[in-house]
């Protein structure tokens, strides 16, 4: 059992939590089976009712909206249990720290954090659950520790955070697909990583056909490692979509690399998968 520093501050945990991430990825890949810790999640940002509790557990206050970060995401969601949002930046590769992701009307602001290594460009893509109208946000945050926002209005014409579910015995998968792009407007050397993780990512608030509610059952942390290296560290809460799914790019990654991916939620069930780069 790898063991966590007690220490509350979350860089601090996250950096603990990197380190742990390290000594797996450098196992051989059948040895990655140990069982990754929670205690890093951050608790008081995923858990807080309010987006101005999110942006004081971040550290993030009086923080100027960039024209440079963008959110793709429709105008109009007819249903809010799966709604993709692609958060980019200009900046290049090793000047962004984090990309977060916030819906200010869901019950939990907070969606996922994606702390970036220096080879991964400030482009994230996700399918995300909007419990009703408001602003999806994203949240910069530079290597010098400045943060950035952007906002984007989104109607829900359904609500995407309760609901009814069919109660089914709990089974995962991942499939990944990594594919080196011809050079274009993300630059040369780009590899594209696509991630589809089975899960049921329950919030909480959603009933069984018997309309007893069913308890929350999601991811909350996730690492991409690359030939070893931890390249994005990630922490999600439970407005990611049913069967997450997200698109990371990378710089300078070769054909033959290997791409390992590694989750836990909150119940302590943990995957494990990898691909190799293709041209």
């Amino acid at each position: 059992m790898i063991k966590m520093d007690d220490d509350p501050r979350p860089w601090v945990q996250r950096r603990m939590w990197l380190k742990a991430g390290l000594a797996l990825a450098a196992m051989p890949f059948w040895l990655v089976s140990r069982k990754l810790e929670a205690a890093t999640w951050f608790a008081q940002a995923f858990e807080a009712k309010q987006t101005d509790q999110v942006m004081a557990a971040l550290e993030a206050t009086a923080v100027p909206v960039s024209a440079d970060l963008q959110i793709e995401a429709p105008q109009k969601a007819e249903n809010g249990t799966v709604v993709q949002v692609e958060l980019t930046s200009h900046q290049p590769a090793g000047n962004v720290r984090s990309l977060r992701l916030l819906a200010d009307a869901n019950p939990t602001p907070l969606i996922a954090s994606f702390e970036l290594g220096k080879q991964v460009l400030p482009k994230v893509v996700t399918r995300v659950k909007l419990a009703q109208s408001g602003e999806v946000i994203a949240l910069l945050q530079q290597v010098n520790g400045q943060f950035q926002q952007q906002r984007r209005q989104v109607v829900v014409l359904e609500d995407g955070c309760a609901g009814s579910e069919r109660e089914e015995p709990f089974a995962t998968s991942m499939k990944m697909r990594a594919r080196i792009l011809e050079d274009g407007s993300l630059g040369k050397n780009i590899t594209e990583l696509k991630i589809i993780i089975l899960h049921p990512m329950r919030t909480g608030r959603s009933k069984n056909d018997d309309g007893q509610r069913m308890p929350a059952h999601f991811m909350q942390l996730m690492q991409v490692v690359l030939n070893g290296q931890v390249v994005v560290d990630a922490q999600t809460g439970t407005g990611i979509s049913r069967n997450p799914y997200f698109t990371f790019y990378l710089k300078d990654a070769k054909a033959g690399d290997v791409i390992a991916v590694n989750w836990q939620d909150n119940l302590g069930y943990e995957g494990h998968g990898q691909v190799t780069v293709s041209a």
